[in-house]
Parts: C-alpha cells; structure tokens; sequence
C-alpha cells in the first residue's frame, strides 16, 4: 500500500514546464525580484515596443467602436494586428528572437506584393496573455483589467498609442496601407504589410521618436503624485535599472550576459577586475540583489541533493531504491568527495557539525565578499552537471555549512537580513537551514547529511507534490519497499539561479537604445543621459526619506 498518493500518467496535453520546481525553493527568489527588484518585469517581457503596441491596439478598437462593444470583438481585432506585426517584424528579420507566436506566424518575405494573406484568427500564441506582457502591461500602468466589453487604456497608456500611431503615420506610404489594416478585412495584402512594417513591427526605439520620451516614462516612472498606486514598486524598479546602467558603465565594454551579474553581486568585481563602486543612492538595491544571490546558495545546495537522488533513482529505472540504499549512496559520495577533503581534511565527515562550523570560521572571514567569493564558487560547481557526483554532495553540504557561518557572523548588523527569514521551514529559508545545523552541532556531518536528505528532498518534494495536485504529479514516490523516480527532468530546469529578470531589463533597456548589447555590453550616450538623470532622481529621494524621518 503506497504511503502517498500515487502517480497519474503523464498526458500529452499537459504543459511540460509543470513540476519544474519540486521543492518548491523558487517562490523565495522570485517574491524578491518580483515585489523588491524589478517589479512590472518578466523573463518574458524582452521587447519594449509589444507595450506601445498593444496601447495602439486598444486605442484603434475604441476608437473604431461603440461603447456596446464586446470582448469577443476585442480579442478578434488584437488577434488580427497582432498577426500582422508578426509578418512584418518576420519580413524584415526572419530569425527575430522572441517573437512571441513565430512558430504558427504567416511569413510574407517570398510573397509578392499583391499577393492576399489571411490575417484573421490562426493558431499563433499571443504575447497578450498574463505569462508574456499582459501582466505587465497592467503593472506598468498602461491598461485595466478586461470587463464585459473588453480592457481600456489608462491616461499613460493612451498617450503611447498616440505616439505610436504618430510614429505609424510618419512612415512612407502608410496612409492608403494602414486604412486596409484597420478595415476589418480577413484578408489584406502583403504590400499593405510592408508599406507600414518599419512603423507596426517590434524594433529598437530611438530617442528622436514620439514614442521613446514614454516609453521610458513607463519603465522608470519616476514622478510621483496622486493617482499612483505603485509608486514605490516603481521607485524600485528605476533603482534597479539605474544599477544596471551604472554596472554596465563601470564595467567597460567586459559585461556580456546577465549570468556575469550573479558573480558581480556575490564579489563585487566586475569582469575587467575592477571594485564595483555603488553610489549611495543605488546602494540599497545592491543590497537586495546581494541578499537575493546569497538565497540562490540555499537553493542550489539542496536541489544538487535532489538531483542525485533522481540520478540514482533513475539508474535503477521502473524499480526502488530503499531508504537504506539512498542513504549509504549519500554516505559514500560524502566520504569520496575530494573536494570537500581538500578544504575540510579527509575525514571531515566523521568530524562533527559544530567542529567543522568552527574550522570554516577561522578559515573564512564572513565579510560578505569574503563569503561571495566562496560561495559563488562552489555554486558553480553545483550548476555543473559535468561535475561527479561526489563533488556534488561535498560542495552542497560545504555551500550549507558556509551559508550557516555567515548567518551567524551576520544576522544582526546585514542590510535586509529579514530576507533571509522568508519562507521559514515551508521554503527552507537560510535562518531555518541555520537553526537546524544548531541542532546537529553535536552530531556528524555525515548525519546531518542523511537528516537534511530525508527532510530537505524526500519529505519536501512529497509536500510539494501534495499542495500542487490535482494539476501538478509527483517525480518520487514513496511505497513499501522505498522510494522510485515516476518522472525525469533534465538537470538544467533545476541546477540553475532562479528566474532573475536581470536579462528581460537589459533588453528592454537596449529596445530604448540605452545600451548597446552587440558583443560587449556599453551604455549609449542616451543610456548616460538617463543613468545621471536616474542618480539625481534617487538622491533626492533619499534626502525627501531622511527629511520625512527627521521630522
């Protein structure tokens, strides 16, 4: 008799990403991106100009409509013009990335111009939907939520479908070909598409067009006043951005991907090996993104434990592992792992909890930098999948005890400490991780290895599984004769950092042109505008905050 509920088949039309997080780990890293970092901004929302598209999208339907419109009208009209942004977007740059719906879009770029193309319904994917933009959409402040008759525009955002719409009409040609598009028609024809591509189709946005001065508006929203009810989210965010302008600046032309922003928050060097220098005004924000990558340390260590346990269990495929064969299988890569010996002796297993707490105290200074440096490096040791396993298992359990060390050192006098008590015990929070190898300082590590196996994987991936059903299913389950796998996952959809948004800014900033990210990531001469504005924004900030508190 299975001690919990069994697996249910996988079926065909399930969504594939389900279950990507079976611990349950992730919700912590990306509750402080989401309300703290970059509100407004998802992985998804890569491309600045889907915003004052869909403004201008709604903006036609009304302007077109009665007030007895309905939301089917609506949704079949932003269907309709989405499709043609994706034929012209595609005409031009056929390998465009992150089009949302390429895979079903109509492609023109061998048609002729006369030749006539539906643009009426289709199966292509909307970017409109809340996993793309249109969460964003609503948080950025350019629309409402859809009622009976469909969404309307905020003040703001009508101002971008006008600029967009100026932009549209400034193109050559557009007149005649812009009435075809907005005329209702199923069909239209591949020259009207191209007549007005460059104006409708995603593309960078320079600062001479209508749309820019807006556009950036919506992104750093910086004036405050009445009617702004996510004022703070966006002072936030603008710190955020100002921060990733000023990295970017100092870094010289070395930054490239937004992987290299982990290491630069956990050391503060940047890729030419130069001393990242935060100015006071961001110096929260960094902060933040500091105590947001040391999180990643918790996660990434127990989920490299989770990821042995599905590679033994899958070895052993259709059958089970006992507790017993799991646990010594954890004993014995601890006990090889060269790694963890070269730092710690050869039998530092043996060795008790609080001993070896004790060792890594005298050995590492717990500065924060000190600390990065440490764990940063052994975090990428964990996200290598080329890695043996034994080095896994030492380096997570080492990475544990690190993060313990540095808790205790720091707890009091750490900016934002608070974040490292969020999640308690459900999410494993670094306080819990602590508070629990406190219990162990008597014990062997080896010990707490198994402990911190069955409590940390076992148990947690099972409640996890639990709260997510009916829609989520299970990976292990748990019967009489042990623990199975039930369903793989690549190592990659979990031995990573959280979903961070850090990219998803960068290009937004390079759709406004304040960036150039061919090769070598530099800031425009528009990009240093902004950052010395965005600096002089939060400084006065930060004297109105110390004002206000003075009083």
């Amino acid at each position: 008799m299975l001690e919990f509920p069994d697996w249910t088949e996988f079926c065909s039309d399930e969504s594939e990403h389900r279950g990507l997080d079976p611990l349950g780990l992730e919700a912590v890293g990306a509750s402080i991106v989401q309300n703290r970092l970059l509100p407004g901004i998802t992985n998804a929302t890569r491309h600045i100009r889907y915003y004052s598209f869909f403004c201008w999208v709604f903006w036609t339907f009304w302007r077109n409509r009665s007030d007895r419109a309905r939301l089917s009208e609506q949704r079949r009209w932003r269907v309709r013009l989405e499709n043609v942004l994706r034929s012209a977007t595609l005409d031009e740059d056929e390998n465009f990335q992150g089009l949302i719906g390429v895979t079903k879009a109509t492609r023109i770029n061998k048609l002729p111009g006369t030749a006539q193309v539906n643009v009426d319904g289709g199966q292509a994917a909307s970017a409109f939907v809340p996993a793309n933009y249109s969460s964003s959409f609503r948080a950025l402040g350019c629309g409402l939520w859809e009622d009976k008759k469909g969404a309307k525009l905020t003040d703001f955002g009508t101002k971008i479908a006008i600029a967009f719409d100026e932009s549209l009409n400034d193109v050559s040609r557009s007149g005649p070909a812009l009435k075809e598009l907005l005329s209702g028609s199923a069909t239209v024809s591949v020259g009207s598409i191209r007549a007005i591509a460059d104006g409708i189709r995603l593309r960078a946005v320079g600062p001479t067009e209508p749309e820019h001065k807006l556009l950036l508006e919506l992104m750093l929203r910086m004036e405050r006043g009445e009617g702004r009810v996510n004022a703070d989210f966006d002072q936030s965010r603008s710190r955020s951005i100002a921060l990733f302008l000023e990295i970017a600046e100092q870094a010289q032309g070395t930054l490239s991907s937004s992987t290299e922003m982990h290491r630069i928050f956990a050391t503060g060097q940047l890729p030419n090996h130069q001393t990242l220098t935060v100015p006071p005004e961001l110096q929260q924000s960094f902060e933040i993104w500091k105590r947001y990558q040391e999180r990643q340390y918790i996660k990434l260590s127990i989920y490299a434990l989770w990821h042995e346990v599905v590679q033994t269990l899958g070895y052993a495929a259709h059958k089970t592992s006992s507790a017993r064969q799991l646990l010594n299988h954890f004993d014995t890569s601890l006990r090889r792992s060269e790694l963890a010996a070269k730092r710690l002796g050869k039998h530092w297993a043996n060795q008790t909890v609080g001993r070896v707490m004790q060792s890594l105290t005298k050995d590492v200074s717990f500065k924060p930098y000190d600390f990065g440096k440490r764990a940063v490096g052994l975090a990428e040791i964990l996200m290598d999948v080329a890695r043996s396993g034994d080095d896994r298992v030492g380096a997570a359990v080492l990475l544990l005890l690190l993060c313990a060390c540095y808790w205790k050192a720091n707890a009091k006098g750490l900016p934002e400490a608070n974040i490292h008590k969020q999640g308690g015990k459900e999410r494993l929070s670094l306080e819990t991780v602590c508070n629990d190898l406190e219990q162990f300082a008597e014990s062997a590590v080896a010990e707490y290895l198994q402990w911190a196996l069955e409590a940390y994987v076992l148990k947690q991936s099972t409640r996890v599984a639990v709260q997510k059903l009916p829609e989520y299913r299970f990976f292990i389950i748990r019967d009489d004769e042990g623990y199975r796998l039930v369903k793989s996952q690549h190592p990659r959809s979990y031995l990573s950092y959280d979903s961070s948004r850090i990219g998803s800014a960068y290009e937004l900033m390079a759709g406004l042109k304040l960036i150039d990210m061919n090769d070598e990531w530099r800031l425009t001469a528009t990009g240093r505008k902004v950052l010395q504005k965005l600096r002089a924004h939060h400084q006065s900030e930060q004297a109105r905050i110390a004002t206000a508190a003075g009083a």
